[in-house]
């Protein structure tokens, strides 16, 4: 069981190296699942499932612990394949009869098995699947939202040739897509003493990274990956032996 096995939770980031025994989290107000449970608290009554089609294309199931003068307690688990109106093998099968769950072996059931891939509890999300996490909570839109995003302040600060070109370039390739919201996230591109050291290192350096006369970047299809990973201060160089490194998960020092 992952969360029984974690024993460290790491901040969320788009790009996340192997969890192993660690549990990510986020603020749940970053995430749409913040919505989701202003829906469900918003029931004072909670509402029974009458038929089986209500089931059918259901993508998550929620379990709630609520405890007397503590926050509730939510549970997620994204539906599987397996979950269907067909006889399956799992960790419980049920059959509605009167809008009652019965176990049986014979007819349409249901499976509901015994992981979690997050839960919530006072304001935060804890991640133990990454993928089923940001499969559940449709976490493409929101990074398409962030490069759209960003695009528009590259716009404003006049830092490419054309910022058009990044937003065609990035598309919705997931890889681009990722590396771009941590780009938003970490903000260097807003530094102008960061981005001015950048064209100092890149041109000392001999990185394929361009600019015009004008100082402003321009970006390919042979750049974009480059420049995005510098934009988010990704290219490293060891204290120890000076090797440099690409990186596409880092934690601060202290």
């Amino acid at each position: 069981n992952k969360i029984n096995s974690a024993n460290t939770v790491l901040d969320y980031d788009f790009n996340t190296a192997d969890l192993d025994d660690s549990l990510l989290k986020i603020p749940v107000n970053e995430t749409d699942f913040d919505f989701m449970l202003k829906s469900i608290e918003a029931d004072v009554e909670p509402k029974f499932i009458e038929n089986e089609q209500e089931l059918l294309g259901s993508w998550v199931y929620i379990t709630r612990l609520v405890v007397k003068n503590k926050p509730s307690f939510y549970s997620v688990r994204k539906v599987s394949d397996s979950w269907s109106t067909k006889k399956v093998n799992g960790f419980a099968n049920a059959l509605f009869s009167n809008n009652v769950l019965v176990d049986i072996k014979d007819e349409n059931v249901f499976r509901i098995d015994g992981k979690v891939d997050f839960f919530s509890y006072n304001e935060q999300v804890f991640i133990a699947n990454k993928v089923n996490f940001e499969s559940a909570l449709n976490f493409r839109v929101g990074m398409e939202k962030n490069r759209d995003q960003v695009v528009l302040e590259f716009k404003k600060q006049d830092l490419f040739v054309d910022a058009d070109e990044v937003k065609n370039l990035v598309g919705s390739n997931l890889k681009r897509l990722r590396k771009l919201s941590q780009v938003k996230n970490s903000g260097y591109y807003r530094d102008p003493l960061y981005l001015a050291q950048l064209k100092v290192v890149s041109e000392n350096e001999g990185w394929d990274i361009k600019y015009n006369d004008d100082g402003k970047l321009h970006v390919s299809e042979q750049s974009i990956e480059l420049v995005l990973k510098v934009l988010n201060n990704d290219r490293l160089k060891s204290m120890i032996n000076q090797e440099g490194f690409d990186v596409d998960v880092k934690h601060k020092i202290g």
